[in-house]
């Protein structure tokens, strides 16, 4: 058996450019992993696909199903991660890479349905953990080849780290790292509609409302080298922006609320990843962010939170 950790992302930044014909939005974005994560573990099965989820995080009792959703995931094909092991399998018998079944089990920490690729990481580790565990000998690019027909964040979960994201996601460049920066993450329980965030952005677009990030900004900021300056945490939020928090924020007073509490409370800078609705905090000291998470969830019950740092 092997585990591979599968990390949760956040934008720093988001912008949608633009609208494919075949519907699809471009985007520019500076992704980065933190160290909240998922366990993936993948071990040899009698025959096909064996997925397990199992629901491990800090104060899952404590009245959090509605943030977490882990109730809400799947254990067959309509699961992410389960079809990234049928895409993997099928890639080994056409290459005469055979092997046997399978055994995934999903130890979920990340919360499902908030906008940090819980599901695109997971698929993302079992593309990884199972050419390792049956030393396939896939290079990381074919890995990736796979991982953009499952979803357009999996590229970038299986390559990790910071990365400017464009296209639909899967043109990716490099970035260095803007350093261990403590991040405090809340995810509230509420259900954020990918179809209705497009739309309002569109319609935001349209009436020339939409402001667009300085991803350019940041992209130069991190090849400068911010990661080495303690001063990064204020540097790197004088960046952040995300046009999907310009008109989901509006719709969520909670969203807006969480990010207007952690300002007041000593972080950074503030923002809401993906189309939502799991906001985050930038710090200069893991303790104060420690110690607003012990804060926040005194008033803010039902609310997930995490206190960790970018990786």
């Amino acid at each position: 058996m092997i585990n591979i950790s599968a990390h949760a992302k956040i934008n720093l930044t988001l912008d949608v450019t633009g609208k494919l014909p075949n519907g699809y939005h471009e985007l520019r974005s500076v992704m980065q992993q933190t160290d909240l994560h998922d366990d993936v573990l993948i071990d040899e099965g009698s025959k096909g696909i064996e997925l397990e989820v199992m629901s491990e995080s800090e104060g899952d009792g404590n009245n959090l199903s509605g943030a977490l959703c882990h109730d809400m995931v799947p254990m067959d094909r309509r699961n992410i991660a389960y079809r990234a092991a049928e895409k993997i399998l099928e890639e080994a018998g056409r290459s005469g890479k055979s092997c046997g079944g399978v055994k995934i089990t999903l130890v979920k920490r990340i919360p499902a349905a908030a906008g940090m690729a819980g599901g695109s990481t997971d698929a993302a580790a079992v593309l990884t953990g199972i050419n390792r565990f049956y030393e396939m000998g896939f290079s990381e690019e074919e890995l990736c080849g796979m991982g953009v027909t499952l979803g357009a964040d999996v590229p970038f979960c299986i390559k990790g780290g910071t990365a400017l994201c464009e296209g639909i996601g899967e043109k990716m460049t490099s970035l260095p790292s803007p350093g261990s920066i403590p991040v405090l993450i809340a995810k509230p329980a509420i259900a954020v509609s990918t179809a209705e965030a497009y739309s309002l952005l569109d319609d935001a677009d349209a009436r020339g409302e939409l402001i667009h990030p300085d991803t350019d900004g940041l992209v130069s900021l991190l090849r400068d080298g911010v990661g080495e300056d303690s001063d990064a945490a204020s540097k790197i939020s004088g960046f952040l922006g995300n046009g999907f928090y310009q008109v989901i924020g509006g719709l969520y007073p909670e969203i807006r609320d969480l990010c207007g509490e952690m300002i007041k409370g000593g972080a950074e800078g503030s923002l809401m990843s993906g189309s939502g609705p799991s906001v985050f905090g930038l710090f200069k000291d893991k303790t104060v962010a420690d110690s607003l998470k012990k804060e926040m969830e005194v008033r803010y019950p039902g609310v997930f939170f995490y206190s960790g740092n970018l990786i």
